[in-house]
């Protein structure tokens, strides 16, 4: 009977066990019946996708992204500690690496001239 009842319910576009909520802001929502025994697994299983996207974004490991949570006081700081930590370290990757290369640039560098003079002595030769 619940089965048709769900059926009977689905073909006039109704949606099945649904309540509508009144927020705080006065705008209504709906949503589903969720058992309350479901909530900490549904809560724990959005949080988890949201951990494993930040992560993703923002090149951390997960485990770094829990351990930076699990000392602040809301996902949003989280985040905003997160994307400074990659941009700080983007910053350092960036010195490291002009230092480790400083005497590469230099032989680039008088490649480069070298290229750059004899082009230079060609179009003199062509005007």
């Amino acid at each position: 009977m619940l089965q048709l009842t769900f059926f009977k319910d689905s073909a006039r576009g109704q949606q099945p066990s649904s309540h509508s909520t009144t927020t705080a802001s006065g705008t209504s929502t709906t949503h589903s019946n969720v058992h309350e025994g479901d909530i900490t697994h549904f809560a724990q299983v959005g949080f988890d996708a949201l951990v494993q996207s930040l992560a993703v974004q923002q090149g951390f490991q997960v485990d770094v992204i829990r351990t930076v949570y699990k000392y602040l006081s809301s996902y949003e700081k989280t985040v905003e500690v997160i994307e400074a930590m990659r941009e700080a370290a983007e910053v350092h990757t960036i010195a490291e690496i002009l230092s480790r290369t400083e005497d590469d640039d230099v032989e680039d560098n008088s490649i480069i001239d070298d290229s750059v003079k004899e082009d230079s002595v060609k179009s003199e030769e062509e005007e």
